[in-house]
């Protein structure tokens, strides 16, 4: 199975300029657990997660706050075409939850830790 069969449509971000109440925000309103962070071009810059904002609330960071100041900027990707298993170890590997999609730097989608696991077991309960 790839990455791409597990994309839902339409991609949950803001600007690294918005204040983290945009993301917050968005996240709650979508039931998401992240948001993209993305340039004035639509290219992704960071990602802003629910570990984000737990450490920036212990921190006592405004929710005024621009974005680019609090976001994750090491950005790890994930490509369509890759298989859920390589995503999956991307995820183990960087301790991470949420993994963006991109296709020619855009992002296209993303995927969760629990997207991947609901995949995983679906095949192993559907094999007799």
């Amino acid at each position: 199975m790839r990455v791409k069969e597990l994309i839902k449509d339409g991609v949950i971000s803001c600007k690294s300029t918005d204040p983290i109440m945009c993301a917050v925000s968005k996240m709650y309103t979508n039931n998401v657990g992240s948001v993209v962070i993305i340039d004035e071009d639509g290219k992704p810059t960071g990602i802003f997660t629910e570990r984000d904002l737990v450490r920036i609330v212990a921190e006592g960071i405004s929710l005024n706050t621009p974005l680019s100041k609090v976001m994750s900027k090491k950005l790890i990707t994930a490509n369509p075409d890759e298989s859920i298993i390589s995503a999956a170890m991307k995820m183990l590997e960087n301790n991470i939850r949420h993994l963006p999609v991109t296709e020619s730097s855009r992002v296209v989608g993303i995927v969760s830790i629990r997207d991947i696991l609901r995949s995983l077991m679906a095949q192993e309960l559907s094999y007799p």
